[in-house]
């Protein structure tokens, strides 16, 4: 039996639980677990995570920012042949930095076409990549494996690129405003490790505080990763995190409807 459908979905109950992290790989990287109308994502730490049950942040850079993995359209060009899953992608001095195997995995790779088809937008998925090599430039050369595959010959396209956002996961309780929280982890996890984070499906989330407001019931969250009530008054738009499934009379407790994705 395949460990994986064509969407990515595994297969089966998971060799590492979803109250387990692994120092090595096990699965690629934002691989889906779909247990009982639950939907988990495979990932990475990018540092400890030691509060468990709160929502946990992203640390993916901007494309555009010189020395990271990702990549941007001003500085990138990918050539890559109909009918072949993967492409050569060739860096500008901000992004010739080594790229390691299959950083990029579970990322996204975006093609802007030339004129006149420049209202046409392409994206692929990225399966993978291999370390980026010298040519001109120090690593500016890499390798990266996509889907679907290349429906047309695409000479010297212009492309962005970003890794994974479950690629490079942060702590819960890190306070920044400029991330997005991508999963709810269950359990504590060491950076550097691999553990199955929550995206959507009834959870347990941890409130900042209880809510007990009639009417009160979507919930988004607070930059320590706890969740407080959705109010439009104040003016700001949080990241939406779901919707309360307790009564909101004396709503101390959290269990939701999880919605990240």
């Amino acid at each position: 039996m395949r460990a994986f459908n064509v969407d990515g979905v595994l297969v089966g109950r998971p060799n590492q639980t979803v109250h387990e992290q692994s120092a090595t790989q096990k699965y690629p990287i934002g691989t889906i677990y779909e247990p009982f109308g639950k939907r988990w994502r495979y990932c990475l730490a990018a540092e400890d995570i030691t509060i468990a049950r709160r929502g946990c942040p992203a640390l993916i850079y901007n494309p555009w920012k010189a020395g990271a993995p990702q990549f941007g359209a001003d500085g990138t060009t990918v050539t890559g042949n109909a009918g072949e899953p993967w492409v050569i992608a060739t860096f500008g001095a901000d992004y010739d930095v080594a790229k390691a195997v299959d950083v990029l995995q579970g990322g996204l790779l975006t093609l802007y076409l030339a004129a006149p088809r420049d209202d046409e937008i392409f994206e692929y998925t990225i399966l993978g990549n291999d370390a980026s090599y010298e040519a001109t430039l120090a690593d500016d050369r890499c390798k990266i494996y996509i889907d679907p595959p290349l429906s047309e010959d695409m000479t010297a396209v212009a492309a962005d690129g970003i890794p994974s956002p479950y690629s490079a996961v942060g702590a819960s309780g890190s306070g920044t405003t400029t991330r997005s929280f991508v999963v709810v982890p269950e359990i504590q996890v060491t950076t550097g490790y691999y553990f199955w984070g929550q995206t959507r499906g009834p959870a347990w989330v941890t409130p900042s505080a209880g809510w007990q407001t009639a009417n009160y019931r979507d919930c988004c969250f607070h930059t320590n990763g706890t969740i407080i009530p959705h109010l439009d008054s104040t003016g700001v738009a949080k990241q939406r995190c779901g919707y309360l499934l307790a009564d909101c009379v004396d709503a101390d407790d959290a269990h939701i409807m999880l919605m990240l994705e």
